[in-house]
C-alpha cells in the first residue's frame, strides 16, 4: 500500500485537484467556531464570578470600615488611660471608624505603633478606614493643643475671666468650683488659711501658660494653675523660708508677694519694696497702698485711686486699717514670690515710681524725700 496517496488531511486543499476542500472548510469552520463559542463563555463567566466576589469582598469589608479619605474635619479628645478598644469607641461615636471592633484590629496588626497612642486632642475626618484613623492618631501635626495664659498680677476675677474664654468653661463655674470647695479639695496648701473676707483661691492661680486639660471641667482647669503654684513654692522652699522673714508667716508673705507684683515691675526693685513693707510693718506704720485699694474698690486697669476711693472701709483699704491686707491682692510670679522670701537689706520706709516708662522708683526713709520724690511724678505725669 506503500504507492496509496491517502494520508490524514492537514491541509484544507484537496491533495489531488489542489482546490479548496469546501466540507473540510465547514468542519473545521464550525469547529473554530464551537472553541471561539465556548472561550467567550469562560471568559464572561470569570469576569462575572470576579465581579461577583469583588463586590461579595467589599460588601463584607464595609460592613466594619469605611473606605476613602473622610468627610469632615473633626476634633476628637482621647481621655488618659485609654484602652484601644476605648480608643475605637470614642472614634465610633464620633463618626471616624464604623466599627470600634474594626479599629481594635487594625491596632493589634501594628503592637509597637499602637503602643504609641497618647491621650489629647486630635483633629481627624469623618467616615475613614480604621488603619487611617490609627495613622492619624500617631501623627503629631494631627494633635491639637489649647493653651491658656495666666497673667502675673492680675487679680483671680479676671484670670478665670481668661481661663474661661480658652477653656469653654464659663467663668461662673469657674468660680462656683472654687466657692464650693474646701482648700484641701482645690490643692491648695496647708498654711492657706484665708479669712471670710479673703478670696479662697486668690493669688494661687499661679501665673503661666498651660494646656487646656482634655475633657475640661471646672474643677479641672482650677487645679491646673494651682497645681503650679505649689510646684513653684515647693521648689522654693516657701513654707519655711517664710518663717525667717520679719512676717514669719507664709500667708502673710504670699500677701506680700502679691502687692510686690502690682506695685513694680523691674527686677531690682522687687526686693526693695519688700523691705519697706516689712520695715512700715515693723515700725507700726500704715501701708498706705494704691494697689490694696484699687483692690478693694475692685478697679483692675489701674493701680491710681482717687480720695473718695480711699474713704473705703474695706479691710483691703491701707490707708484706712494698719497692717497687711485680709489676702493676697494678686497672682504673683516667681520673682515676686522669691524677693518677698528674701528682702533687699536697707531702712527704707517710702517708695514711689518716678518714671512709668522705665519703671525707675525712687526708694527712701525720709518723708521729705519721698514727697520731691512724688512731686517728680506729677511732674513726669
Amino acid at each position: 500500500m506503500a504507492g496509496h496517496r491517502y494520508k490524514e488531511r492537514d491541509t484544507l486543499r484537496d491533495p489531488d485537484t489542489g482546490e479548496w476542500d469546501k466540507k473540510e472548510l465547514r468542519h473545521r469552520a464550525k469547529s473554530w467556531a464551537a472553541v471561539a463559542l465556548a472561550f467567550s463563555v469562560f471568559l464572561v463567566g470569570g469576569i462575572f464570578l470576579a465581579t461577583k466576589a469583588i463586590g461579595v469582598w467589599q460588601d463584607f469589608r464595609s460592613k466594619g470600615d469605611y473606605a476613602g479619605s473622610g468627610v469632615a474635619d473633626v476634633t476628637v479628645d482621647i481621655p488618659s488611660g485609654a484602652s484601644v478598644l476605648k480608643i475605637g469607641s470614642i472614634l465610633e461615636s464620633a463618626d471616624v471608624v464604623k466599627d470600634a471592633k474594626t479599629f481594635q484590629q487594625a491596632a493589634s496588626m501594628r503592637p509597637d505603633e499602637a503602643q504609641k497612642l497618647q491621650a489629647g486632642r486630635y483633629k481627624l475626618r469623618t467616615q475613614i478606614p480604621a488603619a487611617t484613623a490609627l495613622d492619624m492618631l500617631l501623627d503629631p501635626s494631627r494633635s491639637v493643643k489649647i493653651m491658656m495664659q495666666v497673667r502675673e498680677g492680675q487679680r483671680m476675677s479676671q484670670e478665670l475671666a481668661s481661663m474661661a474664654k480658652a477653656s469653654g468653661i464659663s467663668q461662673d463655674d469657674l468660680a462656683s468650683v472654687i466657692d464650693r470647695s474646701s482648700a484641701a479639695e482645690l490643692g491648695l496648701p496647708n498654711w492657706a488659711q484665708p479669712p471670710l473676707n479673703a478670696t479662697k483661691a486668690e493669688g494661687f492661680l499661679f501665673p503661666d501658660t498651660y494646656q487646656v486639660p482634655n475633657n475640661p471641667t471646672a474643677e479641672s482647669v482650677v487645679k491646673v494653675p494651682i497645681a503650679q503654684f505649689n510646684q513653684v513654692a515647693s521648689s522654693l522652699d516657701f513654707a519655711n523660708k517664710a518663717k525667717a522673714t520679719p512676717v514669719k508667716d507664709p500667708w502673710k508673705v504670699l500677701i506680700v508677694a502679691s502687692i510686690i507684683e502690682r506695685e513694680v515691675y523691674r527686677d531690682e526693685d522687687r526686693p526693695k519694696v519688700a523691705r519697706v513693707l516689712y520695715n512700715r510693718l515693723n515700725k507700726g506704720m500704715r501701708l498706705q497702698l494704691d494697689s490694696t485699694v484699687a483692690y478693694a474698690v475692685n478697679k483692675t486697669n489701674t493701680i491710681w485711686t482717687t480720695p473718695e476711693d480711699r474713704q473705703s472701709r474695706s479691710k483691703y483699704n491701707t490707708y484706712r486699717y494698719d497692717g497687711l491686707p485680709p489676702g493676697p491682692i494678686s497672682a504673683p510670679a516667681q520673682k515676686a514670690l522669691e524677693a518677698a522670701l528674701n528682702p533687699a537689706p536697707g531702712d527704707w520706709t517710702y517708695f514711689v515710681p518716678i518714671n512709668l516708662d522705665t519703671g525707675e522708683t525712687a526708694f527712701t526713709n525720709s518723708k521729705a524725700e519721698h514727697d520731691a520724690a512724688a512731686a517728680k511724678l506729677q511732674a513726669w505725669c
